[in-house]
């Protein structure tokens, strides 16, 4: 929708590509038209094939109970890794440049 010398211009293309434009005294009127048309020209369709699963989280065996809260600090749960073998990491040896 686009404004020209005070008039608003709804602007769509028809179902086989054609261009077309129609002037409305009124904003609301052009885009309630405008709307319409498109609606007309490329109407919405039903999406095809399964619909996406509404959780990825992982199943849960039968006759157990997480709470949200309970999951959460699951997830953020991190393994700890020993001193000894952080320490070891660091202390690899290296060539000496040269």
């Amino acid at each position: 929708m686009n404004e020209k010398n005070g008039k608003y211009v709804a602007d769509w293309r028809e179902k086989n590509g054609r261009r077309r434009r129609k002037t409305f005294t009124s904003k609301h009127a052009a885009l309630r038209f405008e709307a319409e048309q498109k609606e007309l020209a490329h109407p919405k369709q039903n999406a095809r094939g399964n619909q996406s699963p509404s959780s990825y989280a992982r199943p849960l065996k039968t006759g157990q109970l997480v709470t949200v809260t309970r999951r959460r600090e699951l997830s953020l749960h991190k393994p700890e890794v020993s001193q000894s073998k952080a320490s070891s990491r660091h202390t690899s040896s290296k060539r000496p440049r040269g």
